[in-house]
């Protein structure tokens, strides 16, 4: 895996992309060896949160236009399908993914950071769907948005490619928090280490939960999340947790 650098920090698991002659551009070395190490730490069980960095100046500037050159029709179509790839594995992910991110993360860079489940940037990211600047649309890019933004919104910003600063995707809920540069790492990391120490099931419930709901009708998905909330609730670690809140509870008025 020479296009990404796998890193472990106790329940945290680090993707860092890593073709920084090429702006961390997609081309078929990097999506599959991203992909590749999106399913390994989901099967590691001593890995709760996955975290996706870039570098500095760039989180990823999308697709690679080289990798176009000297294709024919179905080569193209096998390579866009191969880039696309991770939008369908981090949906499917049992654990959370955080997108660190700091300088450009535009076209499928931006892509890779909107279907991340949880998204911090530093000041100075830059983010936007570019593919229309050269000719092309970025639709796949937009698609991790289709419930939070309205449809106007994700047009204008297919349609004019416009790049968007780390405080105007904020407000638009595109972000979770934006940070000074230099804490990037230190508020991602203490964001991942507050959700990896929560209940393992609940986290995977929750992650797989909210993607299956998004596409169920609304009684279905009341029904949906009803099932889930009763089997986390039979489980273990879920009545230990709850034992001892009850225990706290009693002492607390008891004292009083």
């Amino acid at each position: 895996m020479d296009s990404v650098i796998i890193k472990t920090e106790g329940p945290i698991g680090t993707i860092v992309l890593n073709k920084p002659k090429q702006f961390n551009a997609f081309d078929v070395d990097l999506a599959k060896d991203l992909n590749d190490a999106l399913k390994e730490f989901d099967k590691n069980s001593s890995i709760k949160v996955t975290v996706i960095q870039g570098n500095r100046k760039y989180f990823s500037i999308g697709i690679s236009l080289d990798e176009f050159k000297e294709k024919n029709a179905q080569q193209t179509k096998e390579f866009i399908y191969s880039m696309n790839e991770f939008y369908h594995t981090i949906h499917h992910l049992k654990k959370p993914t955080i997108a660190s991110a700091s300088g450009y993360a535009v076209a499928n860079g931006a892509g890779l950071l909107f279907a991340c489940d949880l998204a911090v940037c530093s000041k100075s990211t830059k983010i936007g769907i570019t593919a229309i600047n050269v000719g092309l649309s970025g639709i796949g890019a937009s698609l991790p948005l289709r419930y939070s933004l309205s449809k106007k919104i994700i047009m204008e910003m297919l349609l004019t490619g416009k790049i968007l600063s780390s405080y105007q995707a904020k407000r638009m809920l595109l972000v979770n928090k934006v940070v000074d540069d230099k804490l990037l790492e230190e508020e991602t990391y203490k964001l991942a280490k507050s959700i990896a120490q929560k209940n393992e099931s609940a986290i995977e419930i929750t992650k797989t939960g909210i993607e299956n709901l998004m596409d169920m009708e609304f009684d279905k998905a009341i029904d949906y999340s009803s099932e889930l909330f009763n089997y986390l609730a039979n489980t273990s670690q879920a009545k230990n947790t709850l034992a001892k809140k009850l225990k706290k509870k009693m002492v607390k008025k008891t004292d009083e």
